[in-house]
């Protein structure tokens, strides 16, 4: 119902991570994020309520970031409701919850747009007003069968989500709507019910959030990763200045792996289903809002003026309870699972115990009260369970902290006693690097373990437990994916020799054994210099984005199923074989992946470098995802192939050195990134819009978007080492 169709030079959105992944809830929407509404409803909405009604107006309004349109709608009913409409597809995402650890998520994400998502962990925050009419669509874009849950919420017994209770299971390729009027304000919480202590787990839950009913009542639908919710709803800036939604979560890493380790769906379900004994679970990963400390600290800081209540909604979508500690204040807790507890039932406490599925909501006062607030600072917040406290076994956790105005630095890090960047070292976390200065034991680094004693410890041997860092060589999707965009042939400059049309059908009912989508065809032949029309029919109830990244400028069709969309290109002038993919999360790596032979093609092992291997098939042999942590290995700026230059490297900079030209979307110092909208550069990377890491936060001092730059990446892990401004933001 919503075919939509994008065939261009710039494959907008595409990065190696996803946008929301790496934006703070609090960070600004980039420029060409405008609202959808005419300057008459606004003018109005100031008129009555100035620039704070104005504000949620457009915070209500405003598109989501990565987002396709129909992702969300507010329609006004003359009732004065609301019919609200949000629509819901499932992720993966590998997200680095800390310096150097990577994680597989799956999670619930809006719609995304063309070749984008918005998805990031954990599951976004999702608000309706008491009285709305609520209609969210899921489409499962996953390749097991899923459903929602809208724990503790009112509503009929066939929106429950419980799969052969209430509802068949979502099948992958397949939509179902739930609806209901929203009854009883409160915070809530929605997750999968299909085998919940494995989907649960792997991220497929997100906080539920019912407000009360207020007149001209504006706010953001949709939080993306959870955190700051700002503007708050009318309710809400009634008795408070701040809000936060805080979702904590534990992870047994033994079973996001395996999602990432194996590529064919009946192994996969063998392993996590019934392999998989959720019984003995050994939770080794704590996070808040998708992130363990530092992220953490820079993904949801708790900023606060002295003087002030802050309302803090809590979630544990763990398996164990959590112990919520906030060093200085000393909380009163206002509600518990949605109810507001009697002003006599309230009370403060410096450590709340919240049980799993629990939520509870406080008021934090700040300032210097002599009671409840011990004045301002930089006052960390933790949960206090042993383990939690810890990166895997490692000083980290499920930490942020309450930030005093003034003490917020411009690199998105707290002002505090001592440096942190120690704390964003991969080398603390993998437990190469010592905890504490060697100085203090009169050595250095390097000689730290010099002269130790080799003897037998005292009393004996002994045994205690250890950790296990057994991650080593599973993929890295981000670098994989910039990999294999990269560009190795461009259209015939000259007159088109022939016209061409291919058909290619996508969906669930073309997967073979171990697949759960695919392409039929998936192998192509095509003649050089010819003009050719791909026509993709989407049979499934779910949006698929067919890509082929090889080509420069690239060509991706967007359609939404079931549907049919088509685009039209000029085929090389050189015999090489091209990848055609799904651009949605997990479809590529299990079935939708596919080969295009112009001419008579390239050599085909030049696929294997993408962590592809080649299988005979009743077509001739096509394309796969390989397994194992071969798919890992360290990659290699791309060779070049006909007509396509090399990358140079960068004089005395090293080989791996690639420049560019680009024009900035944001900057985001806290998560020492950039989104640009990048130029070609020959060899390694087509003309898309890339979210990058810098080295250093101070790379992007000064930077504006819109500002024109030129930037040198190291394309052996896809980071900005320095960045030049060419010409600032008109």
């Amino acid at each position: 119902m919503f075919a939509r169709l994008f065939a261009a030079a710039v494959l907008a959105g595409l990065s190696s991570a996803f946008w929301a992944a790496t934006t703070r809830a609090d960070d600004p929407p980039p420029p060409d994020q405008v609202p959808l509404y005419d300057r008459y409803q606004a003018t109005q909405r100031y008129r009555h309520g100035g620039q704070s009604a104005l504000d949620a107006f457009d915070a209500e309004r405003n598109r989501i970031p990565g987002a396709d349109d129909a992702a969300l709608s507010v329609e006004d009913r003359p009732d004065g409701t609301r019919n609200v409409t949000i629509r819901l597809e499932i992720i993966e995402v590998q997200q680095e919850v800390y310096p150097g650890k990577r994680v597989l998520f799956w999670v619930y994400a809006p719609l995304g747009g063309a070749m984008t998502s918005p998805a990031r962990m954990p599951s976004p925050t999702i608000r309706v007003e008491e009285g709305d009419h609520v209609k969210i669509v899921l489409y499962n874009t996953h390749y097991f069968p899923h459903t929602i849950h809208f724990h503790g919420a009112t509503l009929p017994f066939p929106m429950d989500g419980a799969p052969d209770f209430s509802q068949v299971a979502v099948a992958p390729g397949h939509q179902f709507s739930y609806e209901f009027t929203a009854k009883n304000p409160g915070t809530y919480w929605y997750h999968c019910h299909v085998n919940p202590s494995v989907h649960v787990q792997m991220g497929l839950a997100g906080m539920f959030i019912i407000e009360p009913k207020r007149p001209d009542n504006q706010f953001a639908r949709v939080v993306v990763g959870a955190g700051r919710i700002n503007p708050m709803a009318k309710a809400t800036a009634e008795s408070y200045q701040g809000e936060y939604s805080l979702v904590y979560q534990d992870v047994d890493e033994r079973l996001n792996r395996i999602a990432l380790a194996y590529t064919d769906t009946r192994e996969i379900e063998m392993r996590m289903h019934r392999d998989y004994d959720s019984t003995q679970r050994r939770p080794n990963i704590f996070l808040l809002n998708g992130y363990s400390s530092p992220y953490s600290l820079l993904d949801t800081p708790i900023l606060v003026k002295s003087g002030q209540v802050t309302k803090l909604r809590i979630l544990n979508v763990g398996g164990n309870p959590i112990y919520f500690h906030p060093h200085g204040h000393h909380p009163i807790l206002t509600d518990v699972d949605g109810d507001p507890l009697p002003e006599g039932q309230q009370y403060s406490r410096d450590t709340f115990e919240v049980g799993p599925a629990q939520r509870i909501d406080l008021a934090l006062h700040t300032g210097e009260d002599g009671r409840y607030a011990s004045g301002p600072g930089v006052w960390m917040v933790h949960d206090h369970a042993a383990s939690a406290e810890t990166n895997s076994g490692i000083d980290g956790g499920a930490m942020t902290a309450i930030v005093y105005d003034g003490f917020m630095g411009a690199d998105g890090l707290p002002k505090t006693a001592a440096s942190l960047e120690p704390m964003f070292d991969p080398h603390m976390y993998d437990g190469s690097m010592p905890t504490f200065d060697p100085g203090m034991f009169g050595t250095d680094a390097a000689h730290y373990d010099a002269g130790w004693p080799r003897g037998a410890p005292l009393g004996g041997s002994f045994d205690y437990p250890r950790r296990d860092g057994s991650d080593t060589g599973l993929p890295q999707l981000d670098l994989i994916d910039a990999h294999r965009h990269r560009p190795v042939a461009r259209p015939c400059a000259e007159r088109p020799r022939g016209v061409q049309v291919v058909h290619i059908k996508a969906g669930t009912r073309y997967g073979r054994a171990g697949e759960t989508y695919a392409f039929e065809p998936r192998r192509i032949h095509v003649d050089r210099c010819t003009a050719l029309t791909v026509v993709v029919e989407n049979t499934d109830e779910i949006r698929h984005d067919f890509m082929i990244p090889g080509l420069n400028p690239m060509v991706a069709i967007n359609v939404m199923g079931p549907g049919t969309a088509e685009a039209s290109f000029v085929t090389p002038d050189q015999d090489v074989t091209l990848l055609f993919h799904c651009h949605v999360s997990t479809h590529e790596r299990h079935g939708m992946l596919g080969t295009l032979i112009v001419g008579r093609g390239g050599r085909l092992d030049k696929l294997e470098s993408d962590g592809i291997v080649l299988t005979s098939g009743p077509d001739g042999p096509t394309a796969r995802m390989a397994d194992g942590p071969s798919a890992g290995a360290a990659l290699k700026p791309a060779a070049s192939m006909a007509g396509m230059p090399e990358m140079a490297p960068t004089t005395g900079a090293g080989p791996n050195l690639v420049h560019g030209t680009a024009a900035v979307v944001s900057v985001l110092p806290g998560k020492r990134q950039i989104v640009v909208d990048g130029d070609a550069i020959p060899g390694y990377m087509a003309a898309m819009t890339m979210i990058y890491r810098v080295v250093s936060p101070e790379v992007l001092n000064g930077l504006k978007p819109r500002d024109r730059i030129s930037l040198t990446v190291d394309a052996s892990n896809n980071t900005v080492v320095a960045i030049k401004l060419l010409r600032g933001s008109p």
